[in-house]
């Protein structure tokens, strides 16, 4: 699945450091498959339920504590 960053205006430089250091979240870059993937991220939805349950709260309390405003 591909997650769109894009929103936050953060560099894709930005983006892989918050989402390594605040989130604990070692994704796909979508960059690495080309200059369109820039601000996205990859995630494998074949890796365990409870593993993406983590994975996903991990990036939601990150984000919570971090100030980043997400529109809906």
């Amino acid at each position: 699945m591909w997650l769109d960053f894009s929103a936050w205006s953060l560099s894709q430089e930005e983006l892989e450091v918050f989402l390594h250091t605040k989130a604990q979240l070692f994704l796909d870059e979508g960059y690495i498959f080309g200059e369109e993937g820039s601000c996205y991220e990859r995630i494998n939805l074949a890796a365990p339920t409870q593993t993406l349950v983590e994975a996903f709260m991990r990036l939601i309390d990150a984000v919570k504590q971090s100030g980043i405003y997400v529109s809906s």
